[in-house]
């Protein structure tokens, strides 16, 4: 495993990232909604291409593989994969969609003044999908409740709420401290694995070159970070592997 190094400082990566992906997300835009995911990509590689020193930039946006890059001399497929724990992912998504129908109840209310509301969830709370209606009914009332009066009320999910005056009225969900998990080399073999089942599909829409670009470690449950003292032994047909870590902007050359 090598670690490849981003010495810039961070008014050249913020030019320099701005130089590798604006003229791509510009199109995309119009409708975030509905591009939300491949904006993700985009913002994933231009942090990924900052690390190559100008070398390499996207040709392409693409699907299978999901861009082409190139230096000027020779272009390279690059296939982008999100690695997380699927299971803590179901977990945060859900808590996720509470709050985020608590907050259209919320903004209905004419009572209610802008307010911006940090919600912290009492740790290891976990609930039934049946329970939804019920969930976003109490984030609804202990929120309102403790806007208006400073006043929280004992409830099942909202441990304590940071709130501030703000433009809008907007909550967000906390799930407090967590630890994130080592990625282990039998997790990136998996990965790698699911990705390789279409390598002759990239190669066929491309360019014989194929790269992998594993992104891990965002601020959540579900994160996976590099174990430095883990020797990443993966055999694969792409002819290199790169592994971001996106929160600290780490980058690994695997293979």
């Amino acid at each position: 495993m090598r670690i490849i190094e981003n010495n810039k400082s961070v008014l050249e990566n913020k030019k320099s990232l701005g130089r590798l992906i604006d003229s791509h997300l510009e199109p995309l835009l119009t409708d975030r909604r509905k591009n939300q995911q491949k904006i993700l990509e985009i913002c994933h590689v231009g942090k990924f291409l900052m690390f190559f020193e100008n070398d390499f930039e996207i040709s392409k946006v693409t699907e299978k593989p999901d861009f082409i890059l190139t230096n000027g001399t020779e272009y390279v497929g690059l296939e982008h994969q999100i690695l997380v724990d699927n299971k803590s992912k179901e977990r945060e998504g859900f808590f996720k969609n509470i709050f985020d129908l608590a907050e259209l109840e919320l903004k209905k209310d004419n009572s209610l003044p802008n307010f911006l509301a940090n919600c912290y969830l009492l740790p290891y709370v976990n609930f039934k999908l049946s329970e939804k209606e019920e969930l976003i009914a109490t984030v609804v009332r202990v929120v309102k409740k403790y806007v208006l009066t400073d006043i929280l009320e004992k409830n099942p999910i909202i441990e304590r709420i940071w709130k501030m005056p703000h433009s809008g009225i907007n909550i967000s969900e906390n799930l407090g401290a967590w630890w994130q998990k080592d990625l282990t080399n039998e997790i990136l073999i998996k990965a790698v694995s699911k990705k390789e089942k279409l390598i002759s599909k990239y190669k066929e829409n491309s360019t014989e070159k194929q790269w992998l670009l594993i992104v891990i470690g965002s601020n959540g449950d579900s994160s996976y970070l590099i174990d430095r003292n883990i020797t990443y032994n993966v055999k694969s047909e792409f002819d290199k592997i790169f592994v971001l870590e996106d929160f600290n902007n780490n980058l690994y050359e695997i293979k």
